[in-house]
């Protein structure tokens, strides 16, 4: 399954979109109940991956910058990161792994409280 990390962030005018997500990253787990043993379900949940859909924000530096700055790897992905990731989920590495959503974003949810911290 492809989720998105919008399945766990708020963003204004994502309401529909986001609790879509949400919804699939909790259908994987249901399904990898439901079809255990024998076959494995995971999602991947991509962050601001340069696809068409970012074509826009990709090509202006005023919307990019934020969104690069935002993300703790300081770049927005590459459909070869999912693919990748798409790749390691099907393969014997992953074989312990059912009902995961595997968050390919860079960092970017991870909390992030880059707050100055005064010298003690």
């Amino acid at each position: 399954n492809i989720t998105s990390t919008m399945g766990r962030l708020a963003g204004r005018g994502f309401a529909a979109y986001s609790t879509a997500k949400a919804a699939l990253a909790h259908y994987t787990r249901l399904t990898a109940l439901d079809l255990s043993p024998r076959i494995r379900v995971n999602a991947i949940a991509p962050g601001s991956i340069l696809t068409s859909a970012l074509e826009i924000v990709a090509s202006n530096e005023e919307l990019r910058a934020p969104m690069e700055q935002a993300t703790p790897l300081r770049r927005l992905g590459d459909p070869l990161d999912i693919a990748a990731a798409a790749v390691y989920l099907a393969s014997p590495a992953a074989s312990f792994l059912t009902g995961k959503t595997l968050e390919v974003d860079g960092g970017l949810i991870v909390p992030n409280l880059d707050l100055p911290i005064p010298d003690l």
